[in-house]
């Protein structure tokens, strides 16, 4: 009894060793916390994950103030998002583009009146509806307060008479610029808009009235930029001397706005080509008939021409006749008799 008393404990003790060199009950444990490590781990980047988007879909700030913004047609999601964020309409482009791709609805080109206190998802919508409650229009250099109405009329069906009437002696300060506003302003809020960035435009060099007036002439008489400063230089040296100006876009501004007095109407070709009768038109602005600058400006001219205005070309003080040939080219004269063989030898552009 003794032996097999002895061999059984043996036994089962053997067993117990041999259980306990296996390592298996180890192994199941150690596998068993990393899978609950793995798991903890992307429940926590989920939970960081869905925290930031909804971090990122919270408005900018609570300030309302109108941003307006061109969605432009074939700009890329992250393009978008990435306007948006240099903006401050959104926290996050990445935020956006994962937004937009999951709603997987197109959005629409146009204009929009955003603020940093709509949230992203609110902008999305907007974008994906269409709701397009801004416009965009430019200005070209050289236009007149007419040209702007007729452009306006075209662009948002603005009265042309109601634009007129508020800007109404405001020609020249209604810089040519590329502006986007919102639907329904205030014609009036309009023209001061125009002004206002006429102003800031200039307010490094602000620009006196005969400045601004000879820079009107430069913008309808120049074919290319470096003719500016010399054309500016010529009138000035008229301006001197007390001659005639005989310059030709006053003339057309004065025939232009006579066929408007006429007929309230502004759809109609500007600029055409003074006819020989319309040199004796009855008007203070007709340069061929008045000496000196005209009363206002005739146009709205840019940044090149005021430059020019303001800083005409030095050492061209002799000079006072020019004109375009045929081919565009500008020629300069310092006496009557030269400008006169001048245009019989190169011709003038029609």
């Amino acid at each position: 009894m003794k032996i097999e008393t002895k061999n059984y404990h043996e036994e089962k003790k053997d067993k117990s060793d041999l259980s306990i060199r296996t390592g298996k009950e180890q192994k199941s444990g150690g596998l068993s916390r990393i899978w609950w490590g793995i798991a903890a781990f992307f429940v926590l980047v989920i939970l960081f994950f869905a925290s930031w988007v909804n971090f990122s879909e919270r408005p900018v700030s609570s300030n309302s103030e109108p941003v307006y913004f061109e969605l432009k047609r074939g700009t890329s999601t992250i393009g978008i998002g990435k306007e948006l964020k240099a903006k401050n309409l959104i926290r996050s482009k990445w935020a956006f583009v994962i937004d937009a791709k999951i709603d997987r609805r197109p959005l629409k080109a146009g204009f929009y009146k955003l603020s940093p206190s709509l949230s992203m998802n609110q902008i999305i919508e907007k974008f994906e509806r269409g709701e397009t409650d801004a416009y965009s229009f430019t200005i070209p250099e050289g236009f007149r307060t007419l040209q702007i109405a007729k452009l306006l009329f075209e662009k948002v069906q603005i009265t042309p008479a109601k634009f007129i009437a508020a800007a109404t002696g405001k020609e020249g300060t209604l810089f040519p610029d590329t502006y986007l506003l919102p639907k329904g302003l205030e014609v009036a809020k309009l023209v001061q808009l125009m002004q206002d960035d006429f102003t800031e435009r200039t307010k490094a060099k602000p620009v006196s009235e005969d400045q601004l007036i000879i820079a009107s002439i430069v913008e309808r008489e120049a074919k290319k930029d470096d003719e500016r400063a010399k054309i500016a230089a010529v009138y000035f040296n008229r301006l001197d001397k007390n001659m005639l100006f005989q310059a030709d876009p006053t003339v057309q501004y004065a025939v232009d706005t006579q066929k408007y007095l006429l007929s309230k109407d502004v759809n109609f070709d500007f600029w055409q080509a003074p006819k020989k009768e319309d040199f004796q038109i009855n008007s203070a602005f007709n340069t061929y008939k008045n000496r000196g600058l005209p009363p206002a400006p005739i146009c709205n001219p840019g940044l090149k021409s005021i430059a020019a205005a303001q800083n005409p070309e030095k050492d061209f003080g002799d000079y006072l006749y020019f004109f375009h040939d045929k081919s565009q080219q500008i020629h300069f004269s310092k006496t009557l008799d030269e400008h006169q063989k001048a245009i019989k030898e190169f011709g003038v552009s029609g």
